[in-house]
């Protein structure tokens, strides 16, 4: 199978190749625009440098609140703490807060005085409406208003199109993405009072969709969408929006936990369509949903979150963060997410579907062959 890594190299030599040319043919035909692309080009790629490593102005956390999502596990759980430690006021949502969840309970026992809990389920209305009553109470002194807004909270749902059920298509976006909507409608008041953020959590997936995760990777795309337009309304305000796109992080979250995937699998073959399970057949399905955790909990997905806290914690406290931080875990993930959402598809849907057509084939298929 070819890989989105060799065709990366592949189109890289091409292309340096081409450009070398063209540079040589300059040299030798037309002096002038070679050294006048030439120095483009260095200066382009010298501008580059600088901006990247030329020290980055970030605003003091001290009397400033920030309202997260998704905080009893994870990246939130991880973002409360790190904010926490730098002075912030942290509001940590949990779905959990008021149950007893084990993440609500850590975060109130390791972190200051200045963070608080909220139970939050962002598909509840009555909770959502709640959480920004809690917050206006409990503001810092002198504050005007919450100074940043972090959207986390977040569900998987793997399986083919045919195996999803539309209840949990809706549970899905309901989460991911009208969850996202209504957090921050509910809190933009406040943060358009405060010329504060909104951060939003996305994912790789959102650039790129993958076989058997249509219902989690459309509903990061549509918050993309969502993020893009509310950065464009937000603007005239002084409000800025800032997209993560973590890569391959799942073993650093409880998203995919065994106990939690073994139930996504049970709730597949349980409300299947008769007819959809006799053409795909129960081993193409215990293949195939075994082909997906393997790929969750392969070597490529890191364990360790801090990069993504790390970009987070950039669109939080940066006077001037990026509209977007793609976080890959390794080199090869952030190329498999560039080259597989802009480049031709005809050049990456084998690279793509290649590992998942291998192997196993639904009973109707093996019948027809």
């Amino acid at each position: 199978m070819v890989k989105p890594l060799h065709l990366f190299y592949t189109a890289s030599l091409a292309g340096f190749t081409a450009v070398s040319g063209l540079l040589l043919l300059l040299y030798h035909c037309v002096p002038v625009l070679y050294y006048l692309c030439t120095g483009i080009l260095l200066g382009s790629v010298g501008y580059g440098v600088v901006l990247y490593w030329a020290p980055k102005s970030r605003v003091d956390g001290n009397g400033k609140a920030v309202f997260i999502t998704g905080c009893d596990s994870g990246f939130g759980f991880l973002l409360a703490k790190r904010l926490d430690s730098l002075g912030f006021t942290v509001f940590a949502g949990c779905l959990l807060a008021d149950s007893g969840g084990e993440g609500a309970k850590k975060l109130r026992a390791e972190c200051s005085s200045r963070l608080s809990t909220v139970q939050i389920d962002v598909t509840d209305d009555g909770q959502v409406q709640a959480a920004v009553q809690q917050v206006k109470d409990r503001l810092p002194t002198g504050s005007n208003g919450l100074y940043a807004l972090v959207n986390n909270a977040g569900v998987a749902q793997p399986g083919e199109v045919e195996w999803v059920s539309l209840a949990a298509y809706r549970r899905v976006m309901e989460v991911n993405t009208f969850g996202s909507v209504r957090v921050t409608k509910a809190f933009l008041p406040l943060i358009r009072r405060a010329k504060g953020r909104v951060v939003n959590t996305s994912s790789g997936s959102g650039i790129h969709a993958h076989p058997a995760m249509s219902a989690y990777c459309m509903t990061k795309a549509a918050l993309e969408s969502f993020s893009d337009a509310l950065r464009h309304e937000m603007h005239k305000w002084g409000v800025q929006v800032v997209i993560v796109e973590p890569g391959r992080f799942a073993k650093a979250t409880d998203i995919v936990l065994p106990e939690i995937y073994n139930r996504h699998v049970e709730n597949l073959r349980d409300n299947m369509e008769e007819v959809v399970k006799e053409d795909y057949g129960l081993e193409y399905f215990n293949f195939r949903m075994g082909q997906i955790e393997a790929g969750h909990s392969d070597s490529s997905h890191a364990k360790d979150a801090t990069a993504v806290i790390d970009a987070m914690v950039d669109g939080v406290t940066l006077t001037t963060p990026a509209h977007r931080y793609l976080v890959g875990a390794n080199f090869e993930n952030y190329v498999n997410v560039i080259w597989l959402a802009y480049f031709p598809s005809p050049w990456t849907d084998s690279a793509e579907r290649g590992g998942n057509e291998d192997g196993v084939m639904p009973a109707m298929l093996t019948k027809i062959n």
